[in-house]
């Protein structure tokens, strides 16, 4: 049997490296930032300047296989997303249909229009995720 140990530790040090090789899950034109994008939920604090209301449940949630879901307020929330170096496209968002409060119909309607004109993403230096729009208005969510 020694004549294998070198084999197996041959191949394991071969897949183990590859494991290790960096960005080998994504393109090289997309930044180190986009496994921070879609490393778990994040919860809106801010739509278009004009923050939210008080512990509202609004969220975000970019899955790795391009899909966009959360809360928008008071319904779920359903999309597609593409990325292309910071730049990040958002479909329409489809949501539930269940009835809130006005002011949080509100708030979701802003949420989900202001989605829909995404055109970029970042994430500054205190980690808070920021979504650009055509109108320069920008969503602001944090973990």
């Amino acid at each position: 049997m020694p004549l294998f140990k070198p084999t197996i530790a041959a191949v394991a040090t071969v897949l183990i490296s590859a494991c290790a090789t960096p960005g080998s899950n994504m393109s090289s034109s997309q930044p180190a930032s986009l496994n921070i994008l879609q490393a778990g939920e994040w919860k809106v604090e801010d739509i278009g300047g004009q923050g939210v209301i008080d512990n509202s449940p609004a969220t975000l949630l970019f899955s790795k296989d391009g899909k966009l879901s959360g809360n928008a307020s008071c319904n779920r929330l359903i999309a597609s997303y593409t990325v292309n170096g910071t730049k990040l496209t958002i479909s329409p968002a489809g949501t539930t249909m269940m009835a809130c409060a006005p002011a949080l119909m509100n708030q979701e309607q802003k949420l989900v229009d202001l989605l829909s004109t995404v055109t970029s993403y970042s994430i500054d230096q205190t980690g808070a995720l920021i979504l650009a729009s055509t109108s320069g208005k920008k969503l602001i969510a944090r973990r």
